[in-house]
């Protein structure tokens, strides 16, 4: 789920339980660095660019920040940690960071 598919009342909860986690992974540079916008390079494609920022800052961003992470995504998909926690595979994983690094609502919270 995505930031932007959150409706209703639930938006302003959710704004209020991921500002702390989002903030944090702001302050640290090198992990955010991922959510920065920039242009593909000459000589790269656009594949081989968003790959290369990929393999440099995820495993930055997964290991510096394990906390922050489950925080935002247990809070948008609407369950506690724990038990998003328990329910985690790799494509899951997966799935729910190419969701944040996709939804322009969470990258507006980066720029």
């Amino acid at each position: 789920m995505k930031l932007s598919e959150i409706k209703g009342e639930r938006v302003l909860d959710v704004v209020a339980d991921v500002i702390d986690p989002i903030v944090s992974i702001a302050m640290d540079k090198e992990a955010a660095e991922i959510f920065d916008r920039k242009p593909c390079p000459k000589g790269m494609t656009p594949t081989e660019f968003v790959l290369s920022r990929i393999k440099k800052s995820m495993p930055k961003l997964i290991k510096a920040h394990k906390p922050e992470l489950v925080a935002i995504m247990s809070t948008i998909n609407d369950v506690p940690a724990d038990e998003y926690m328990e329910g985690l595979t790799l494509a899951k994983l997966m799935r729910d960071l190419t969701d944040l690094l996709t939804d322009e609502e969470f990258l507006g919270f980066f720029a």
